[in-house]
């Protein structure tokens, strides 16, 4: 059962591509066979298939262009994001040791945090961003030049603010079940008009099914572009690898982000399982492996730990925190 939910799951969320394609395809070049002389008046289907395909073509058209615009903007807005966390990685080097690793452990933690959840649904991280903005404006400057970088730093805290606020606005922004239902009802009437253009000629039913295939591939590519999941290995998963290791860090991967194909790290990289349903993390599971051409092993297993309240020093209306335990961390 779990695994049926899983794969449905997978299929809605437009993980798989040939499948669907191979399906319609299918359905469509059967039908047109078997459909041969039986249908209607051709001139009507004509018309008829004509009306379907400029509304759908256009809706569609419409689609893509809105979807890909939203998808550039929070990709823009997420990398944005990151180099203002690697900034504040670099620059707490002139605080002292116990302020600097806090620092780089809450921005570790606020990274893995992110991953842990959709992009759609970037505001369940808040809270790490919380705790790790209130550490940095807690700090408590000692030199000149540590008050020199804490103007920088509250800065970059501040423009973070605003990153995340924008990226919240543009996820928030998916199609909604009424233009969902629109599309696929065009696609449907489009698909069950072009089936009867044949006649029943076999090379009329190849050339439909490879029409169907063709949209339904593009059905699938709007789905992706509504999660944001369109070119996430280039635009998401590379980027956020290369920090977490520029960073001095192993990268954070979830699994099923490696099984199903989605992105295929090398090197240490820590893995993460979650036993129960999204949006459940609070029971997962990291495990540092090494991955590579020949495959990968468990190296440990790192058990997730709540975090544990820590008082930061008074300075300015400075106010409890919570932040991740040594314990905890990733």
């Amino acid at each position: 059962m779990e695994r049926a939910r899983a794969r449905w799951t997978a299929l809605v969320n437009g993980e798989y591509v040939i499948g669907p394609a191979v399906v319609a395809a299918l359905t469509v070049g059967v039908a047109s066979h078997l459909v041969g002389p039986t249908r209607g008046d051709v001139r009507v289907d004509v018309a008829l298939a004509s009306m379907g395909a400029f509304l759908f073509g256009l809706l569609l058209a419409f689609t893509i262009v809105r979807t890909r615009e939203r998808l550039a903007l929070v990709q823009d807005l997420v990398a944005k994001g990151d180099a203002a966390l690697f900034s504040i990685h670099q620059m707490v080097v002139v605080y002292p040791e116990a302020d600097r690793r806090r620092i780089r452990d809450l921005i570790d933690h606020h990274l893995t945090d992110q991953i842990d959840y959709r992009l759609v649904d970037y505001h369940r991280a808040t809270p790490s961003y919380l705790a790790l903005t209130g550490a940095v404006m807690g700090l408590g400057p000692r030199t000149a030049q540590e008050e020199a970088v804490y103007k920088e730093l509250v800065g970059l805290c501040i423009g973070m603010g605003e990153y995340r606020a924008l990226i919240e606005a543009a996820a928030g922004q998916m199609l909604s079940p009424i233009e969902w239902s629109g599309l696929l009802l065009l696609l449907a009437v489009l698909l069950s008009l072009i089936a009867v253009l044949p006649g029943g000629t076999v090379l009329g039913a190849l050339v439909v099914a490879t029409l169907a295939g063709a949209l339904a591939t593009l059905v699938v590519l709007v789905r992706k572009l509504d999660l944001l999941r369109w070119h996430e290995r280039v635009t998401i998963w590379e980027p956020t690898t290369r920090l977490f290791r520029s960073m001095g860090r192993d990268p954070y991967v979830p699994r099923l982000a490696i099984t199903s194909g989605r992105y295929r790290p090398t090197g240490r990289v820590r893995v993460v399982d979650y036993p129960d349903q999204y949006p459940e993390r609070a029971t997962k599971v990291v495990t540092v492996e090494y991955l590579g051409e020949g495959g990968g092993g468990p190296l440990r297993s790192v058990p997730s730990v709540a975090p544990e309240q820590v008082v930061v020093p008074e300075r300015r209306g400075a106010t409890p925190l919570w932040v991740a335990g040594e314990a905890g961390d990733h």
